[in-house]
């Protein structure tokens, strides 16, 4: 009969296996067939729904991808990226996202595919967002966001909103979480479609998360309200633990205690029950603290909680470890309590039999205890197994992204060069017209000497000849100029030999600061400007590598024109724009000033321009990496400083010092 009940059961197991797999192969066959991306949704959100679903949905991407890359196609190549993209963010896979994120990107910019851009974008920023870096994951949703705006797609730019306000308020930005709530609930009452409902449940938690932020709990707890009531109308519990967390928070601002327990108990009860680890550690956290100096008892069953809980975060199939503990909790009190019970009673009754039922009792209490740490050191090895896996792989990714950012740097630099060029050829067309038009004039003295010799006038034939010589030594000293200049911008084109050689630091900053002016006045035929020098003729030769010195002023000098061509546009009349240059030596030090009256920089980010990839240009006008090169050429490849003096409105000056004591 045993033997018969167990081929039942294996059968059975069995049977539901198969059908599990076939229920997976005919979605994935569904999404293979469906022409556009955007019509998967369904189909996922099925496959979501069985185990093993979004795993085999990865498998299937990787396969598709790698005979998309041997055909060369890149529409199957976005496709199996789209794959693995959904199937990492449903294990919350960081790595893996980004994996698939970053090459999806580049080939929908390479297809002009805003739509798909738009969500690859938000992929990305959520990935860095999961990882903790909010500032990388703020850059990515800003980018999501143009590009939905480009494609007016209200869908995705709603999502861009709602990953924005929580970057920023993690971050405790206060005024720009508060901008994209109210963003975000101003396009949710637009959004007249079916789900209208669950768009403004979303932006009422959002602009109440910003609103706390920000000081105002009054107006935050009233945001929350209608949060709630929204999601009492529509049955919609998968926020609440979230939601609970935060009202529980403005109420611990307010110094409402029990209020705030209330909503944390329910918070946690809500994470809980739906498995959302991050909220129940939220929750777990808030708990242990209110309960730590009432019941000493309950604030250590929660610190527990909240370890368990963090753990799982940080490795999602380990989600049923922290249920299995909180219950294996339980249960070992409960067993505790009775074998306490046990043993007494067996004490009891054993006294007359003597110590050997007593040792009797002792070897179990130890064979238990033995097989409990047993179990607990494998579901650590496992664990650590598991971490170590993820870590390599994370630094795998790392990796990548250092080369990507090697490569962007090489970009900057190379642009940096065509700036400079572009400035010389401007330079040189200036001598050229001089050299042009002596010798049309020239040509026409010829014609008025043959006339005279005709003549025999010669006076005139003298006078004549002298300006023919005169206009020859204007062609020739023109002509030496253009030479100049040529060969300056062959110096400069080269990547030099790495060897710092001494340089004329007045005539480098001089060269950069006209080519950096012609640069400009030949983009903006408007733009005019003054420009001052105020050199120290004194100034001793200094050992630079001279084409990265040039590059630094040029960097300078362009973000100085920028700046006064931008001020330019909106000032009164009455203003001047000027951009001066001085150089001097101090205290065995170069200096050099390069100072402007343009729009200034703001207090808020002057500790940031020197970052790698901030920049405060338009989109498609700058790549933040110019003030970070510039920076790196000064420090770290000559052993100087740069400094910033900038009031916004009035203008900016930066201060380079370079080591001159080598030079003497």
């Amino acid at each position: 009969m045993k033997k018969v009940l167990i081929s039942v059961v294996v059968l059975l197991v069995c049977q539901a296996v198969l059908a599990q797999k076939k229920r997976i192969d005919s979605l994935l066959t569904k999404i293979e067939q469906t022409a556009e991306i955007k019509d998967w949704n369904p189909y996922l959100a099925q496959l979501y729904a069985i185990p093993q679903g979004m795993s085999a949905l990865s498998e299937k991407g990787k396969g598709e991808l790698a005979e998309a890359l041997r055909a060369g196609d890149s529409k199957k190549q976005l496709r199996a990226l789209f794959m693995i993209a959904y199937s990492a963010y449903a294990r919350y896979d960081a790595p893996q996202m980004l994996t698939a994120a970053l090459p999806a990107i580049r080939i929908c910019r390479d297809m002009h595919n805003n739509y798909y851009l738009g969500q690859m974008l938000a992929m990305a920023g959520l990935a860095n967002f999961i990882q903790q870096d909010k500032r990388k994951a703020i850059y990515y949703f800003r980018l999501a966001e143009q590009a939905s705006l480009t494609v007016r797609d209200t869908d995705n730019l709603i999502a861009a909103y709602t990953n924005l306000e929580p970057a920023y308020a993690q971050l405790k930005i206060a005024d720009s979480a508060l901008y994209f709530g109210r963003r975000e609930l101003a396009m949710a009452n637009k959004f007249h479609r079916k789900y209208q409902w669950s768009a403004l449940r979303s932006a009422m938690g959002d602009l109440g998360e910003a609103l706390a932020v920000s000081g105002n709990i009054d107006s935050a707890l009233f945001y929350y309200r209608k949060d709630e009531n929204i999601s009492k109308k529509y049955g919609a519990t998968d926020d609440d633990a979230y939601l609970e967390n935060n009202v529980a928070k403005a109420f611990i601002s307010l110094g409402k205690a029990d209020s705030a327990e209330k909503h944390v108990l329910e918070a946690y009860n809500a994470g809980f029950k739906n498995k959302l680890w991050e909220f129940t550690a939220d929750a777990a956290s808030i708990l242990s603290k209110l309960y730590e100096n009432r019941d000493n008892k309950k604030s250590i069953f929660y610190l527990r909680a909240q370890l368990v809980a963090t753990d799982s975060v940080n490795a999602r199939d380990k989600s049923r470890q922290f249920q299995l503990v909180a219950d294996k909790d339980k249960q070992y009190e409960q067993d505790l309590k009775t074998e306490r019970e046990k043993y007494s009673s067996l004490v009891r009754f054993y006294l007359t039999i003597g110590a050997a039922a007593a040792f009797l009792v002792i070897g179990i209490i130890l064979w238990r205890n033995n097989r409990t740490q047993k179990h607990t050191n494998r579901l650590l090895s496992e664990q650590k197994e598991e971490i170590s896996a993820q870590r390599d792989h994370v630094e795998a990714a790392l990796t990548k992204l250092k080369t990507t950012q090697t490569q962007l740097i090489q970009s900057e630099k190379m642009a940096s060069l065509g700036e400079l060029t572009a400035g010389i050829a401007h330079e040189i067309q200036n001598p050229l017209n001089f050299v042009n038009n002596f010798s049309e004039v020239n040509t026409e003295l010829v014609d008025e000497m043959d006339q005279e010799i005709d003549k025999g006038d010669l006076a005139e034939i003298r006078a004549i000849a002298m300006d023919i010589k005169e206009n020859s030594k204007k062609i020739n000293m023109h002509g030496k100029r253009a030479d100049a200049i040529v060969k300056g911008m062959l110096q400069h084109s080269q990547s030099g030999s790495g060897v710092k050689e001494p340089t004329n630091i007045n005539a480098v900053a001089e060269e950069c600061m006209r080519l950096a002016y012609h640069n400009l006045s030949a983009k903006d035929k408007g733009f005019s400007a003054e420009m001052a020098t105020h050199f120290d003729t004194d100034l001793p030769r200094i050992n630079v590598l001279q084409q990265d010195i040039a590059r630094v002023m040029l960097n300078l000098f362009n973000n100085a024109f920028y700046a006064l061509n931008q001020k330019q546009k909106t000032a009164a009349k009455a203003y001047k724009p000027e951009v001066s240059v001085s150089t001097s030596l101090e205290n065995g030090q170069a200096v050099i000033r390069v100072k402007d009256n343009g729009s200034g920089i703001p207090d808020s980010i002057k500790e940031k321009i020197m970052q790698p990839f901030f920049t405060t240009k338009p989109t498609g006008e700058g790549t933040g990496l110019g003030l970070s090169l510039t920076y790196d050429m000064v420090v770290k490849g000559h052993g100087g400083s740069i400094q910033v003096n900038s009031i916004e409105g009035e203008g900016s000056e930066f201060i380079i010092q370079l080591p001159a004591k080598e030079n003497f």
